[in-house]
């Protein structure tokens, strides 16, 4: 297995606004279901990686185009409640009556909206090294030099990170040219992340970023300052369990934000991992699957 030898193809609905929302399903199509939101900047190529051990545990891995990533129509000033609203039409499509959502990194926030907004439809909550709670305003310490820098501009809200959300666009397209830049953007990775980076697995998400910057950076720019900012939900209205795994050495989302959110949380279990950083969820994916397939009820079909 490669980075080179997955093509899934690209299903898309209508919604009933006129926007096109698009996914991919990986893993047992006739599984249990479970919709997985990709991190930012990541379209749903990034599901890609979870394929095998979803299919070796009977879960179906719905991995969706956040709005303006990959495929899917772009919406500017949406909301998260309004993206768990978009889950439930797509859920609607596809004749599903529960569910479970799985949201890694900045998908974190959108899969805790739909144990709010798809409360009676979701069956639990799965954050796979999520981004903390917004709202709080400065910067945490621990992480990457880019990811500090990017907390800074977020004061500025959206247009703050725009210019550094399309410098990463256009590093990924012209690497060679911009050396030094992409070697700051690689600096202070954790030796886990490289580790879980050098895995075959792991390779088939690599052609996610890229994908998220096809209609342009503005998408991951408003959606950083979406996450990082207030959410359009309280927490302890959250209504199912959730279940986080998290790196201890984590330099994107570092251990103090998960702790943090997970006493916010009214129903949580918590697995931290002092050998594991930001790529958790993939270290441990044999483990997020049984969870994910024991939350289901059923293959969540429609009578």
């Amino acid at each position: 297995m490669s980075g080179e030898r997955i093509a899934p193809t690209v299903h898309r609905l209508k919604l009933a606004d006129g926007r096109g929302l698009t996914w991919y399903e990986f893993g047992d199509t006739e599984g249990v279901p479970c919709f997985y939101v990709p991190g930012t900047p990541e379209s749903g190529l990034a599901g890609s990686c979870y394929d095998a051990a979803a299919r070796r545990a009977g879960v179906r891995w719905i991995s969706v185009d956040k709005p303006g990533y990959g495929h899917s129509d772009p919406l500017w000033n949406r909301s998260l409640l309004g993206f768990a609203a978009d889950l439930g039409e797509l859920a609607d499509h596809l004749g599903l009556a529960s569910f479970v959502v799985a949201g890694e990194s900045g998908g974190g926030p959108h899969a805790l909206a739909a144990g709010v907004g798809l409360k009676e439809r979701t069956e639990a909550v799965l954050l796979l090294g999520s981004a903390g709670a917004g709202g709080h305003g400065g910067v945490p310490s621990g992480m990457t030099p880019m990811n500090t820098l990017l907390f800074r501009c977020l004061r500025f809200g959206a247009r703050g990170v725009r210019m550094p959300m399309a410098l990463m666009a256009w590093v990924l397209r012209h690497e060679t040219a911009l050396a030094p830049v992409a070697r700051f953007l690689d600096r202070g990775v954790p030796d886990a992340d490289r580790a879980a980076a050098s895995d075959a697995e792991y390779a088939l998400r690599l052609h996610a970023v890229p994908d998220a910057f096809r209609q342009g950076s503005r998408p991951a720019a408003e959606e950083l300052a979406l996450i990082h900012g207030k959410w359009d939900f309280e927490l302890q209205d959250v209504a199912v369990p959730v279940h986080m795994w998290h790196g201890r050495g984590d330099a994107n989302v570092p251990i103090a934000l998960a702790e943090d959110l997970s006493r916010r949380l009214p129903d949580v279990t918590t697995n931290f991992y002092a050998e594991s950083a930001h790529a958790v969820g993939f270290d441990h994916r044999a483990e997020v699957m049984r969870v994910a397939s024991s939350c289901a009820r059923s293959p969540g079909q429609h009578a």
